[in-house]
């Protein structure tokens, strides 16, 4: 099962700007392809789920820890 750690979700908190998830979208696709970071597995996981996110409305999380919980939630949903 894929999960985010938290240090992973406060960067990417932390780098969007924009704080809301096409903001979000634009962080996952900066950071792939990094070295560094999180992995590009996790990253192209995710991106199906903030864009989701985007289209149904749902609201930003106002904090890292938030971010990590509702990615993780459906990272959970996600088979391996």
């Amino acid at each position: 099962m894929a999960h985010l750690p938290i240090d992973d979700a406060e960067m990417l908190f932390n780098d969007n700007k924009q704080q809301n998830w096409p903001g979000l979208l634009n962080v996952l696709n900066q950071r792939r392809g990094k070295a560094e970071g999180i992995s590009d597995t996790l990253i192209v996981m995710m991106m199906p789920i903030v864009q989701r996110f985007e289209q149904s409305h749902k609201a930003y999380p106002n904090s890292a820890e938030g971010l990590q919980e509702v990615l993780n939630d459906e990272l959970a949903k996600v088979p391996a």
